[in-house]
C-alpha cells in the first residue's frame, strides 16, 4: 500500500500544470459552494426565523378561523384568552404567550374619516413587539410608543388620552405621516360594521421591504377596542425554547386540558409557510448538486487525460502484478490529494467573499417588494456564513474529486 501511495504522490508532480488546473477547478467549485449556500442560508433561514416570530411558533385559534385565516375573520375569535393562556402555561417548554389581533385597515392624515391607503393592523402586547419582532431595532425615526400610559378601563375615557402607534415606513409615506402625526385608522368591528380610531404615530419602522412596511402596530387593548373584542383575540401566539422544534411543541400542546375544540398548529405546519423549509432545503441541494457536477466534470476531464497519457505505464504495472483495486486506489488518492489543496484554496477564497457580501448586502430591489407581507425577506439580502457551510463545502469538495476520479480510476484498472 505504501508503494501505491508513493506512486500516487509522485504522479501529482509529473504534470504540474494539469495538477494545478485540477486543484483550481476544485477551489473555484468550493468557493462557489460556500457563497451559494451562505446566500441561500441568508435568504431563507433568516426569513424562516422571522416567520416563526411573526406568526408565532405555535398558534391557537378557533377551527373556523383556521379555515379562513387568510381573510383574518374578526368574528371567529377566542372570546376570552385568559383560560387559554392558563392552559398553555401548564407546559414547561412554553416561554411566552401573546394574544394577538390582526385586521385590514385604511389610514388618512387629518379629518378624513376613511383613507385610501391600506395596511395591516396588529394589536398585541409590547413584549411581543420588542422581544420577538425586534421592532425597536428597526426604528427609522421617533420612538417606541408609551403604551403603558393608555387607560382602557372605560370607553368614555378614550378621548382623554392619546393612542400611540408604530407605523411602517411605506404606509407612513403613502398617508403623509411622520413621527408625531395624528392619523385616522378605519377598520371594522367583529360584527363587520365600520370602526375608527385616531392614533399618534410614535415611531416609523423600516423593515427593509415595502410590503412589510405597510403595517401598523398598536397595543392589544387598542385593537380590542377597535374590533370590539373585549378580553379576547383572534389568535394566541405561543413561543417555546427552540423555534425549529415548533412541530413537536404543537403536538404536545394539542393534548393539554383546556384547549379542546381549538386549532393548535405550528408555523411550519400551516400555509403559506408549510413549504418553506422543504423549498430552502431543495435550493441547498440544487445549488450544491449543480456546482459539484460541473466541477466534477473538470476533474473527470483532467484525470482521464492522466490515464490516457499513462496507458502504457499502467499496462506494464498491471502485467507485473498491480491489482485492479490498487490501480483504483492510486488514482483516487491522486484525486483526493488534489481535492485537499483545492478545498483549502476554495475556503480561502469563498469565506471572505461570503463575509464581504454579508457585510455590504445584495440589493434585489423591486423583485422582493412583490412578495406578500407574510414572507419577511428584506430588499437587501445578506449571505450568512457559518462553520456548517464551510464544513459542507469542504466535504463536497472531496466529493467532486471522488466523482471525477472514480471513472478514470476504473478505466485504469481495466488496462
Amino acid at each position: 500500500m505504501s508503494l501505491i501511495l508513493s506512486m500516487a504522490v509522485r504522479n501529482l508532480g509529473r504534470n504540474r500544470r494539469r495538477t494545478l488546473l485540477t486543484a483550481l477547478t476544485v477551489a473555484i467549485g468550493v468557493a462557489l459552494l460556500i457563497v451559494a449556500m451562505s446566500f441561500v442560508g441568508g435568504v431563507f433561514w433568516a426569513a424562516l426565523q422571522k416567520v416563526s416570530a411573526m406568526a408565532g411558533e405555535v398558534r391557537v385559534v378557533t377551527p373556523k378561523y383556521a379555515q379562513r385565516d387568510q381573510l383574518m375573520p374578526l368574528s371567529e375569535n377566542i372570546a376570552d384568552t385568559v383560560p387559554v393562556a392558563e392552559a398553555l402555561r401548564a407546559h414547561t417548554d412554553v416561554t411566552a404567550i401573546y394574544p394577538h389581533i390582526a385586521m385590514g385597515i385604511t389610514g388618512a392624515v387629518g379629518d378624513d374619516e376613511i383613507g385610501e391607503r391600506f395596511a395591516l393592523l396588529h394589536g398585541g402586547p409590547v413584549d411581543y413587539y420588542t422581544e420577538h419582532l425586534d421592532l425597536d431595532s428597526y426604528l427609522a425615526s421617533g420612538s417606541m410608543p408609551g403604551w403603558s400610559g393608555e387607560d382602557w378601563t372605560t370607553v368614555a375615557a378614550r378621548p382623554k388620552f392619546t393612542v400611540y402607534a408604530l407605523m411602517g415606513k411605506q404606509f407612513a409615506e403613502e398617508v403623509g405621516a411622520t413621527a408625531g402625526t395624528e392619523v385616522t385608522l378605519t377598520g371594522q368591528r367583529q360584527d363587520g360594521s365600520p370602526s375608527g380610531m385616531r392614533v399618534v404615530v410614535s415611531g416609523i419602522v423600516d423593515l427593509g421591504n415595502s410590503q412589510q412596511n405597510r403595517q401598523v402596530w398598536v397595543s392589544l387593548d387598542a385593537a380590542r377596542w377597535m374590533a370590539e373584542i373585549p378580553g379576547g383575540a383572534t389568535e394566541v401566539l405561543v413561543f417555546g425554547k427552540d423555534w425549529e422544534q415548533a412541530d413537536g411543541l404543537a403536538g404536545e400542546l394539542r393534548a393539554l386540558p383546556g384547549l379542546e375544540g381549538l386549532d393548535v398548529s405550528s408555523w411550519s405546519g400551516r400555509p403559506p409557510y408549510n413549504g418553506f423549509v422543504g423549498f430552502a432545503q431543495a435550493l441547498h441541494g440544487i445549488a450544491g448538486g449543480v456546482i459539484v457536477f460541473i466541477t466534477a466534470l473538470g476533474v473527470l476531464n483532467t484525470m482521464f487525460m492522466s490515464v490516457l497519457e499513462r496507458t502504457a505505464e499502467i499496462g506494464v504495472m498491471r502485467a507485473m502484478g498491480l491489482r485492479a483495486w490498487q490501480a483504483v486506489v492510486m488514482f483516487v488518492v491522486e484525486a483526493l490529494a488534489i481535492a485537499g489543496v483545492g478545498s483549502a484554496v476554495g475556503v480561502a477564497l469563498g469565506a471572505p467573499a461570503a463575509i464581504y457580501l454579508g457585510h455590504v448586502g445584495i440589493d434585489f430591489g423591486a423583485a422582493v417588494d412583490k412578495l406578500p407581507p407574510t414572507i419577511p425577506i428584506n430588499t437587501i439580502i445578506r449571505p450568512e456564513l457559518s462553520w456548517n457551510v464551510v464544513v459542507v463545502g469542504v466535504i463536497l469538495g472531496f466529493a467532486m474529486a471522488v466523482v471525477g476520479g472514480v471513472l478514470p480510476a476504473l478505466r485504469a484498472s481495466g488496462i
